[in-house]
């Protein structure tokens, strides 16, 4: 799990307590550079994909998570985005029920791949048809080199021998059955907190929601500065630093870590070089994903505003000038503008509500004419300040 956070504490803008995330510079938070480099010490270490999901303007967080995919080692294999305006002004626990959502479809997406290619041997479907079906699987990322494969000189997946005659029926059930058993010990990694807040509790609250969502617990460790996990044994064994003490604890996989910024990573085994090579996956997919509310079957009622028991007093712009608003008066832009050209020069990009201010006459009338600008009024007030509770209550 990743966030993007303001660039700069002195540039942070808020409406009514709501952090306007489309409004601002964002960045990667840094604390999760250190739970990337986890996760990614993990992937080498038994194999598998590093999936980064974060929630957020998708406009914005887009170009983030792009950065990832070479950063560090080698980097995320698959990025998501969770994007909904119904999403905005979530609370801790409101993020982490979202959260939870998407990292259970990402989940049930690789679990119906292999659940699909299982089902087609145990009916009889020809190996060649399975192969066709493997095929398409593997290039969507959805199942590892162990079952198919397409890397250069790399054994062949058991479903490639099986439309050879060189693998059993039993053997491909066997494989089968041991990704499936693998997918079930998934890690999550986080960071230990975010700039913009520093709670510190989104990582355990998804913990908890992925726990309801499953119907099975799943175990957090927090201030992780030390782990070794095992997807043979569906173990991980983890040291973290609680003031002057050092725990060292055993945690069944799947389990959720948040890494301390004193993680120290350790260099795989080289044994463990052919285990990690069957069980990653093809490639990467370099393009981000975004998920709606809709996608991931959120209930509007726990997302957003309108699913935070929590309530924010209203924030303080340290490093802005103070922007007034008069209904019936200002003129703001009623939809996001992308940078547009007049007269020979660039004017935007504009974020919607915001004021018109700076533009020529003509321009302004223009965009007026074209339905961008508008006189603010009572209904924008309550959108821009209101908005996730009154799309939740549309839905």
């Amino acid at each position: 799990m990743t966030k993007a956070v303001p660039a700069r504490t002195t540039r942070v803008i808020t409406v009514g307590g709501v952090l306007k995330r489309e409004e601002m510079d964002l960045v990667i938070n840094p604390l999760d550079f250190k739970a990337l480099q986890a996760a990614d010490y993990a992937k080498r270490y038994n194999g598998g994909k590093l999936v980064a999901v974060s929630m957020g303007p998708d406009f914005k967080v887009k170009p983030l998570i792009s950065e990832l995919y070479a950063h560090p080692i080698e980097g995320v294999d698959e990025g998501i985005i969770l994007s909904d305006r119904r999403m905005a002004g979530a609370d801790t626990w409101a993020t982490a029920y979202t959260l939870a959502l998407g990292i259970k479809k990402v989940l049930d997406l690789n679990r119906g791949a292999v659940e699909e290619l299982r089902s087609m041997v145990e009916s009889g479907e020809g190996p060649e048809r399975v192969l066709e079906r493997a095929k398409e699987l593997y290039e969507r990322n959805l199942i590892p080199n162990l079952l198919y494969t397409d890397k250069p000189g790399a054994p062949l997946g058991v479903l490639q021998r099986y439309a050879r005659g060189q693998a059993t029926r039993d053997e491909v059930i066997e494989a089968l059955d041991r990704v499936r058993v693998e997918l079930e010990r998934f890690l999550i990694v986080a960071g230990l907190k975010t700039s913009d807040g520093e709670t510190g509790s989104t990582g355990p609250q998804t913990a908890e929601a992925l726990s309801d969502l499953m119907g099975r617990q799943i175990p957090d460790i927090t201030h992780v500065t030390w782990f070794e996990v095992d997807a043979e044994s569906g173990t991980l064994i983890a040291e973290r630093k609680l003031g002057s003490y050092v725990q060292r604890v055993r945690s069944p996989l799947p389990c959720l870590i948040t890494i301390s910024p004193e993680y120290r990573p350790d260099v795989p085994r080289v044994s463990r070089r052919k285990r990690s090579r069957s069980f990653s996956y093809r490639n990467k997919s370099p393009e981000v994903v975004v998920w709606s509310a809709d996608a991931i079957g959120a209930d509007p009622s726990q997302i957003g505003l309108a699913g935070s028991p929590t309530i924010v007093g209203p924030g303080i712009d340290i490093g802005g000038i103070p922007v007034q608003k008069f209904l019936g008066v200002t003129k703001v832009f009623s939809e996001r503008v992308e940078r547009l050209e007049f007269n020979g020069k660039t004017y935007g990009p504009f974020e919607r509500f915001q004021k018109v201010e700076g533009l020529p006459e003509e321009l302004v009338r223009e965009l007026e004419a074209r339905g961008l600008v508008k006189v603010y009024d009572l209904k924008d007030l309550i959108a821009e300040v209101f908005g996730g509770v009154l799309a939740a209550a549309k839905h």
